[in-house]
């Protein structure tokens, strides 16, 4: 099968790609004119393919803007999986991720309906879909709610989702995944891949938070058999368990034999730090901390991966065994 994927260059892309050559399938990879290939060249020395796997491979250089041009590339595809996104807890890129997470992913719709692809596939994101405050455990069932608190991320990504429902009401047929944090090898500088680089580097804060956690290379499985399947107009979570962000740094800290954080946020000093962020943030300096990343440090959500699991008749990773194998890389990892 021959597969397009936008966001081809990203985390979770570049093991989609590979995991998708390893599979026997050929892929069209995406890309911008400003992308880096330094995360795929990372990524391709963990997999460790032949060089035969690679001529299923084609770079193909289109903005997500120019629907001619995705058209085009659809003409040639079986699949599309639709990656490509912008991550952010800051207020002031709230625009422009509703242009990137919510109008992009319109064109990719529309080039979808004018090709003869088999299914559009999109990666949203458990931020897009409405937590509660009982801690109940959340399933694909819970309905969007407007009186519930989302983050900018989490809102832009549920606009997208409505794209992708609109193309199902005009023949396309869907799927949607809802991936937790994902974590594994990759470029530590960025994304969720940095708690692993803050592990390494000994920082002292921990919270209690809870959130779901899954291993990139179930996520890229689970993706390729969902589009392979029969499946239209589902959504389903891809979370392999619910852990803590403190229980998640201890193991990373463990798996690196470092000092592991020790001083909760909590209290008077998440009032602290949460005073300062948004101090920060108003006066326009841009740190990775921002309210909403503290506020979801020490938010606790549970979510479901029955469904999945049920469907594909598949097991995830345990989170610990995923951790170990990723920071045995880390540690040889020229980023270091």
């Amino acid at each position: 099968m021959i597969f397009a994927i936008t966001g081809s260059t990203g985390f979770l892309g570049v093991h989609i790609i590979h995991h998708l050559l390893k599979m026997g399938h050929d892929v069209r990879a995406i890309y911008r004119s400003k992308s880096s290939f330094n995360e795929f060249e990372l990524v391709k020395n963990y997999y460790k393919l032949s060089s035969s796997n690679y001529d299923n491979l084609i770079w193909r250089e289109c903005e997500l803007y120019d629907v001619t041009g995705l058209s085009e590339i659809f003409q040639e595809c079986d699949y599309v999986i639709h990656l490509a996104g912008m991550i952010s807890y800051s207020s002031k890129d709230k625009t422009k991720m509703i242009r990137v997470n919510q109008a992009y992913t319109a064109h990719v719709v529309n080039a979808a309906i004018n090709s003869s692809i088999k299914k559009l596939l999109y990666c949203s994101s458990i931020a897009a879909i409405s937590k509660n405050d009982i801690h109940e455990i959340i399933d694909e069932n819970v309905d969007w709610s407007s009186e519930q608190p989302h983050s900018h991320y989490g809102y832009t990504k549920h606009l997208g989702e409505n794209e992708i429902w609109r193309g199902k009401a005009e023949g396309l047929s869907v799927t949607i995944v809802n991936p937790g944090i994902i974590l594994g090898y990759g470029d530590w500088q960025k994304g969720s891949n940095q708690l692993f680089k803050n592990s390494f580097k000994e920082l002292w804060l921990n919270s209690t938070g809870v959130t779901g956690f899954v291993g990139v290379e179930d996520v890229s499985k689970m993706i390729e058999k969902l589009c392979l399947s029969d499946v239209n107009g589902e959504r389903f979570i891809l979370v392999s368990e619910n852990k803590t962000f403190k229980s998640v740094a201890y193991k990373m800290a463990n798996a690196f034999k470092k000092r592991a954080p020790f001083i909760e946020v909590k209290g008077i000093l998440y009032q602290l730090i949460y005073w300062v962020i948004s101090t920060l943030e108003f006066i326009g300096l841009r740190r990775m901390l921002t309210r909403e990343t503290v506020k979801a440090s020490i938010s606790k959500n549970y979510f479901s991966n029955q469904k999945v699991q049920a469907y594909l008749n598949m097991e995830f990773e345990p989170v610990d065994s995923v951790i170990e194998q990723a920071s045995k890389w880390y540690k040889e990892s020229p980023s270091l």
